[in-house]
C-alpha cells in the first residue's frame, strides 16, 4: 500500500522524469533526494597522466609536432551503502525490484572515474621561452579508467632560431567533467546523475639540443653597378659546440655573378668569429638598391657528420657607378693636350728629317 505522502512524491518524480533524468551539481540535492534513492556512496575520481609519445629533443628553428599520450588511471577507492534508503525501499518496493536498482546504481556509480568532455590546453611555463605553440587547445572527448587516447594529441610547435640550448617546461592543463554521484528512482528505475567540473595540470619537457649555430656579425662591401670587387663576411658561432672544417658558401642571383663562391674557415669554437672573402661581379644595369645574398656554412659536428647551417642572408648595397664630372673631364683633356702636343711635334720633326 502506497501512502499519500509517497504518492505525492511519486507524482513529483514522474513530472521530473518526463523532462530529464540528469541533475547537475548545481541542482538542489535535497529536493532530488526526496524522489531518488541513493543506495551507495562511491569514492574515487579520474586521474590523468600525460607523456610525450615522440622525441623530446629538437633543433633550433625546427617546426615539429608534439605527440602527447594521455592515460586515465583513476581508481575507485571505496564505497559505502546507505542502509536507511535500502531498508525503506526493501519495505516499500520489495526485494527483487530494490536489489535490481541497487545493482544498477552501483554499476552507474563506477563511472565516477571517467573523464568526460576533456579539453586540453598547452602553454609555456615561462612566457619568454623560445617556443611558439601554434595550436594550443584541443577537444579530446572522454576517457574511462584504464584507457589512453586512441591516438596521441597533436600540438604543432616551432623552436625559435635564436633559442638557447636547454630544457623548457610546458604546462598541459586538462579540464573535464566528472560524474560525482548517481541515484536510482523506484519504481521506474530512472537514474539521476551529478557532475562537477575538474582540472588537472601536468608538466611536459622540451629540450633544445646543443649544437653549433651561426650568425653573420659583420659585412664589408662597397659595390657599385659594373664593379668587380670582393666582399668580406664575418660569421660567428653562437652555438654551444665546436663546428669543424667550416666552409662558407654564397649563392648569387641576378644582378650578381661570382667565380669564387666558397671560403674555407676551418674549425670554429663557440663564440669564435671568422671572416670569409668572396669575389662578386655586379651587372652594369643593376638596380640601385639594397640586396641580400644567400649564404650557408657546411661543417662537421661532434659526431663527424656533415651538417649545414640555416640560410644566412648577407646584406649588400649596390650604388650608382661614379661618373666623371665636367671639371675633371676638362682637366683630363688639358693634360692630354700638354703631354700629347710635344710628343706629336717631336714625331713630326723626326719624320721630316
Amino acid at each position: 500500500m502506497i501512502s499519500l505522502k509517497n504518492m505525492n512524491v511519486l507524482a513529483i518524480a514522474i513530472l521530473l522524469l518526463s523532462c530529464v533524468s540528469i541533475a547537475s551539481a548545481s541542482v538542489d540535492e535535497d529536493v532530488v533526494s526526496e524522489i531518488a534513492s541513493d543506495y551507495y556512496d562511491v569514492y574515487g575520481s579520474p586521474h590523468l597522466v600525460a607523456n610525450l609519445a615522440c622525441d623530446e629533443v629538437f633543433e633550433r628553428g625546427e617546426e615539429a609536432t608534439l605527440y602527447v599520450n594521455i592515460l586515465n588511471d583513476g581508481k575507485i577507492t571505496g564505497f559505502e551503502a546507505n542502509e536507511d534508503d535500502i531498508e525503506d525501499d526493501l519495505e516499500e518496493y520489495g526485494e527483487t525490484l530494490t536489489r535490481t536498482y541497487m545493482a544498477s546504481e552501483l554499476s552507474s556509480d563506477r563511472a565516477i572515474t571517467t573523464a568526460d568532455s576533456m579539453t586540453a590546453t598547452l602553454s609555456l611555463v615561462d612566457p619568454n621561452a623560445p617556443i611558439d605553440i601554434q595550436e594550443d587547445t584541443l577537444l579530446l572527448g572522454s576517457l574511462s579508467s584504464g584507457k589512453s587516447l586512441s591516438t596521441p594529441a597533436k600540438f604543432p610547435i616551432e623552436i625559435y632560431d635564436n633559442a638557447k640550448a636547454g630544457t623548457y617546461d610546458l604546462r598541459l592543463n586538462i579540464s573535464y567533467r566528472s560524474q560525482r554521484d548517481s541515484a536510482v528512482t523506484p519504481p521506474y528505475g530512472d537514474t539521476y546523475y551529478w557532475y562537477e567540473d575538474m582540472n588537472q595540470s601536468m608538466i611536459l619537457h622540451v629540450v633544445v639540443e646543443e649544437e653549433p649555430y651561426f650568425k653573420i656579425s659583420n659585412v664589408e662591401s662597397d659595390l657599385k653597378a659594373g664593379d668587380e670587387k670582393t666582399i668580406n663576411v664575418t660569421y660567428t658561432n653562437t652555438g654551444e659546440q665546436v663546428a669543424r672544417e667550416c666552409i662558407a658558401r654564397i649563392s648569387v642571383v641576378d644582378p650578381f655573378t661570382t667565380t669564387d663562391d666558397q671560403s674555407y674557415l676551418g674549425d670554429m669554437n663557440p663564440g669564435e668569429s671568422k671572416t670569409a672573402t668572396f669575389d662578386v661581379n655586379v651587372a652594369e644595369d643593376a638596380t640601385i638598391k639594397n640586396y641580400s645574398i644567400s649564404s650557408e656554412i657546411k661543417y662537421k659536428d661532434v659526431h663527424d657528420e656533415s651538417q649545414y647551417s640555416d640560410n644566412l642572408k648577407v646584406p649588400v648595397d649596390v650604388s650608382a657607378a661614379e661618373k666623371m664630372n665636367a671639371s675633371v673631364a676638362v682637366g683630363f683633356v688639358v693634360l692630354v693636350g700638354i703631354i700629347g702636343t710635344p710628343v706629336y711635334l717631336i714625331k713630326k720633326k723626326k719624320k721630316n728629317n
